[in-house]
């Protein structure tokens, strides 16, 4: 219980634990049943208990896989995009504004819905719920799968406990983030070039060649592949719209994952 405990803090999902609990027990068992009954006016009692139990279970590994998919975006929305909340905080701390007060703003302006939701958390529990800073900031840093964030906020409230050039701190973070982004940007685009060249030869290089050497061939016959006679003109019609997208769609996938910095 500790872990789906964890996972549902670091999810950030909108209601309690216990109502994510519940949902757990009963949409799964109320998901069986009406499957299963349906099933089982079609296919018998045998078929009905096995889609039911089948429903079941896809409903429980939702619910289990959606709070994982939370976290995942969560993590992924911090790592990228908090550099530049930093960005726009260390003004409101250099301007004096008080940390608390400059939290409370950031929540009000901040684009990425992720981190405008846990900072406005973070305020609310400061104004409504009285707590300091420091703790608000804490929990924020306990809830959020980030260790970018986790270790801002902890550096955050330290010298906030020994200095009052909180700004000072905070440049010296964003400075070492940027350089780190800087390091992680060239990392990619010397990547993506790799992975660019491997596409040229996969999706357009190859198939030309196998064309051309198909065509060359062609003379002495229609090539056999596992017992199936392909012409040159069958096989350009299987490369062009079978192999070329099958390939085009994988590398798009690669490329997608990869351009995260």
């Amino acid at each position: 219980m500790n872990l789906l405990y964890e996972l549902y803090r670091q999810s950030g999902l909108a209601y309690s634990y216990r109502r994510y609990v519940t949902a757990l027990a009963a949409v799964p068992a109320g998901t069986a049943a009406s499957a299963g009954a349906v099933a089982a006016l079609l296919l018998g009692p045998v078929g009905g208990l096995a889609l039911g139990l089948m429903a079941g279970l896809l409903a429980f590994a939702g619910l289990l896989l959606y709070p994982v998919h939370l976290v995942s975006a969560r993590r992924s929305h911090f790592e990228n995009n908090f550099v530049y909340t930093l960005g726009v905080l260390l003004p409101l701390l250099a301007a004096g504004v008080p940390l608390g007060r400059a939290v409370t703003r950031l929540a009000e302006v901040e684009e990425d819905k992720y981190i405008a939701r846990e900072l406005a958390l973070a305020a609310r529990e400061m104004i409504v719920m009285g707590a300091s800073q420091e703790e608000a900031l804490a929990h924020s840093a306990e809830r959020v799968p980030s260790v970018t964030y986790r270790e801002t906020v902890e550096v955050l409230i330290r010298s906030a406990k020994i200095t009052q050039r909180v700004d000072a701190v905070l440049l010296a973070r964003l400075d070492w983030l940027l350089r780190n982004k800087q390091v992680r940007a060239q990392s990619l685009i010397r990547s993506l070039s790799l992975m660019f060249e491997i596409f040229v030869v996969a999706a357009m290089l190859l198939p030309l060649m196998v064309y051309i050497v198909a065509l060359s061939f062609s003379p002495l016959g229609a090539l056999e592949v596992g017992g199936l006679a392909l012409d040159p003109l069958t096989l350009m019609l299987l490369l062009g719209v079978v192999y070329t997208p099958i390939v085009g769609t994988v590398f798009y996938i690669i490329f997608d994952s990869m351009v995260q910095i």
